[in-house]
């Protein structure tokens, strides 16, 4: 019971429904696959050591998914579980989990194509009409792989027709040709659509990052997805905050943790180091309304606005090196927050602000007063200041 109320908190958080001065919870962190059934009991206390908070697992049948979920239950871990009765027997699938403590939501689908939307339609309606207090999971496509030119009216087509009650998109944006780090130029003009997607229809958005390398073959370049370092996880994770991003996904927990050797992997003290920065953001991030968001440098990314004047009244000069930076307003709570994060994943920047009249920069162990100067951001790394 203690997780279910726990839920219906973040989830009335996330979407808005309530509004408090002050909140208690925290941005939850979810990972994706990478957990065998019969690992389970060794991968969640792993798994709640490095703050993650759900797990979406996907399981052969019912019984390894009850299995996963009763050793999550015993750590307070929550499960998105998918597995195949979900779709071929639905309501003994969900009258066997509707009431199991670990239960967040149901998996119903990765990356869907357009002519999927209207059997997923029915299965979504169905599911919520035998338990309408968890919701269904569903994730879409990132752009460069479904049509990037259509990508908004692909969105949009499926927000339209499946009333899910949040909506989630993965792209992995940091690749590796030949020993060279580079950002897909398509992520950031996918952030803009699916973020103004999900605000017209008022609904919280779910992004990722990714944990583990692998190797994506064709139709794919570039086709390497390199371990990722913290400078990596940061520009990630922190861009899909200040887009709004409600939740944050890890593709894998396999590149977290090695269930097959029974180690944890070099990404593991970053991830968790990670973690605890995205837990203390919270309060700027967890139910806030992003007012906008722009782009400084010589160039910016496809798709997304150029910050030509000063983003709030309080701010005088704001001056980012390097590749420049992503800027973002934001409110919550009552408060406006400008949060300013550095584009480069590989190297540090450093940020000139100058505000008329006193701030405080919140950081990670608070809020603190800023007198002002250059402040160096590490790759990937931002700054939050409390306009008022």
């Amino acid at each position: 019971m203690k997780r279910l109320f726990y839920m219906a908190t973040v989830f009335c958080m996330i979407c808005g429904c309530c509004q408090t001065q002050e909140q208690t919870e925290t941005i939850p962190i979810l990972t994706w696959a990478g957990m065998p059934s019969e690992k389970a009991e060794e991968c969640f206390p792993i798994a709640k050591e490095c703050g993650i908070d759900w797990h979406l697992g996907l399981y052969g049948n019912l019984e390894q998914t009850l299995h996963a979920m009763d050793q999550a239950a015993k750590v307070g871990i929550g499960v998105i579980p998918g597995f195949p009765e979900m779709k071929d027997s639905t309501e003994y699938a969900v009258a066997a989990i509707m009431d199991h403590p670990a239960l967040i939501a149901y998996h119903l689908k990765d990356e869907p194509e357009t002519w999927d939307i209207h059997w997923l339609k029915a299965l979504h309606d169905k599911v919520q009409s035998l338990d309408s207090s968890h919701p269904c999971y569903i994730n879409l496509y990132p752009n460069w792989a479904w049509n990037e030119e259509n990508y908004a009216d692909n969105i949009e087509l499926y927000a339209s027709e499946i009333n899910t009650q949040f909506y989630s998109f993965d792209q992995y944006p940091v690749t590796e040709d030949e020993g060279k780090i580079s950002v897909r130029p398509t992520w950031y003009r996918n952030l803009e659509e699916f973020s103004a997607m999900a605000r017209r229809h008022g609904k919280p958005f779910w992004a990722f990052a990714l944990a583990k390398s692998h190797h994506l073959g064709p139709p794919s370049p570039p086709a390497f997805y390199p371990v990722p370092t913290l400078g990596h996880l940061r520009l990630q994770v922190f861009s899909d905050l200040l887009y709004g991003a409600q939740v944050i996904q890890y593709f894998t927990f396999a590149g977290i943790y090695d269930s097959k050797e029974g180690r944890k992997t070099p990404v593991f003290d970053i991830f968790r180091q990670v973690n605890s920065e995205i837990k203390a953001y919270s309060p700027v991030f967890l139910g806030c309304t992003v007012k906008d968001v722009w782009h400084t440098g010589d160039s910016i990314p496809s798709h997304t606005r150029r910050l030509k004047d000063m983003p709030h009244e309080k701010v005088k000069t704001l001056e980012m090196s390097g590749e420049g930076a992503v800027v973002s307003l934001l409110e919550n709570g009552g408060r406006t927050y400008l949060a300013v994060q550095n584009r480069d994943c590989v190297n540090d920047a450093t940020l000139d602000i100058v505000f008329n009249g006193r701030v405080k920069r919140f950081t990670s162990e608070g809020p603190v007063r800023h007198d002002g100067g250059t402040i160096t951001l590490e790759p990937g790394n931002m700054a939050i200041f409390i306009l008022n």
